[in-house]
């Protein structure tokens, strides 16, 4: 393997998607977003019967290899988005996390003190208080000599504005941050990070316009490691005027992407050296009947064995550590060091077949709907913001506590 590329995601836990997966551990009376699932909007005006939400997510675990003994090392994104890069949060990130998502902390437009000295929201970046000592996966991979390139990992700051118009950023932000260099000069200016304002299919679209550019067109290799961001399963507000008639919309439309992606990278001719591997940045808004941070790991690529589920217990360090193993380099700290690595998912026997993706059902999600604002003479100033990761009044909604969700009132249906 010569070529990686690493997917992350937002919020899913195992069972939600992967529950009514056969030969693994899940429980389907979870799997909200699996397979012949029934639902209806928050008013009750409009319902759908025996749909397949993330159909792609399923097939691609058919057809390549996932895991049902990963569990993310993160609670919510704001700490999630430091294991993503193969840092680990510090104290003042850990402190800064409670009291933010408890309501305790806040942005102050009219404070003196300078710099920002506590983290609100949900950053999906490292702040300057709690970078690491050894940096992160950036700077270890710059360290050692190794080519990368970034699709929107890394870089949002909260505060910011997540408007439409924003649609190749993602957002503004409000103060001026300091991002590495490493990934600055290596981050693309038309991918569009964490904004729920903005199909996945759009990033999709700037995915492949850019690779087509950079790495398609012979005067540039593929780089040794890329990352991407897809984050639209974190789910939103309905918005049926712009293709979302549902919450399951947005993970309609981000499994369009992931089959998307998949579907692009494997008729490449990159396909035959590389590894995908995707995963979530937490597992904060479903429910998993083993652990609250059990989520989604799938690996594809010619080498991971077929329709195979390892039960090996993984973390993000397994899949630094595998990422470090492959590209022949050290090891970054000790959750790297002493994690299992993936080895359990490859094979030596070789399948260069390239996946197919399978398209949305358009009673959940509508991609042309969707993408019909992003053409160019929109008038982008008349567009609302798009909700801010990890809101508070979409977490209670999203609450493990609901009735529908606990262990007992699910007992008392089956009696």
């Amino acid at each position: 393997i010569k070529h990686i590329v690493f997917i992350s995601k937002e919020n899913r836990t195992y069972d939600e998607i992967f529950g009514q997966v056969e030969h693994g551990e899940g429980d389907a009376t979870l799997a909200r977003y699996g397979s012949g699932v029934s639902f209806h909007n928050s008013n009750r005006t409009t319902s759908v019967q025996g749909a397949d939400i993330m159909s792609n997510h399923l097939k691609i675990a058919f057809e390549f290899a996932m895991a049902d003994n990963f569990y993310v090392d993160s609670d919510v994104s704001a700490d999630g988005h430091r294991w993503l890069v193969n840092t680990y949060p510090n104290e003042w990130c850990e402190t800064c996390t409670a009291a933010s998502y408890g309501g305790n902390r806040s942005f102050d437009f009219n404070s003196k003190a300078p710099g920002v000295y506590a983290m609100n929201g949900a950053a999906g970046a490292i702040y300057p208080e709690d970078y690491n000592e050894a940096g992160s996966m950036w700077d270890h991979l710059e360290r050692n000599n190794i080519d990368f390139f970034n699709f929107g990992f890394s870089i949002m700051f909260e505060p910011g504005i997540y408007d439409e118009k924003y649609k190749y950023e993602g957002l503004r932000h409000y103060i001026n941050f300091p991002l590495p260099k490493p990934i600055w000069d290596r981050t693309s200016k038309q991918y569009a990070t964490y904004n729920m304002a903005i199909p996945d299919q759009f990033r999709i679209d700037q995915f492949q316009k850019e690779f087509e550019e950079k790495w398609m067109s012979g005067q540039d290799t593929m780089p040794a490691l890329i990352t991407v961001i897809i984050p639209n399963d974190h789910g939103a507000g309905e918005r049926p005027e712009a293709g979302y008639p549902f919450r399951e919309s947005y993970m309609a439309d981000n499994d369009l992407a992931v089959g998307r992606i998949v579907e692009y990278l494997s008729q490449t001719p990159y396909w035959e050296s590389m590894l995908i591997v995707i995963t979530e940045d937490d597992a904060q808004n479903g429910v998993d009947h083993i652990d609250a941070h059990r989520s989604i790991l799938m690996l594809v690529s010619p080498w991971v064995k077929e329709n195979y589920v390892s039960h090996g217990h993984y973390s993000f360090g397994s899949i630094f550590k595998t990422f470090w193993n492959i590209l022949g380099i050290p090891y970054l700290n000790q959750y790297d060091a002493g994690a299992s690595d993936l080895a359990d998912f490859f094979s030596d026997t070789v399948n260069f077949r390239s996946y197919s993706a399978l398209p949305a059902d358009p009673r959940v999600f509508e991609p042309q709907k969707a993408l019909d604002p992003f053409d160019e003479k929109f008038d982008w100033k008349a567009l609302d913001e798009s909700p801010v990761m990890d809101n508070k009044s979409d977490m209670i909604r999203e609450s493990k506590e609901k009735d529908e969700y606990r262990l007992e009132n699910r007992e008392k249906e089956k009696n």
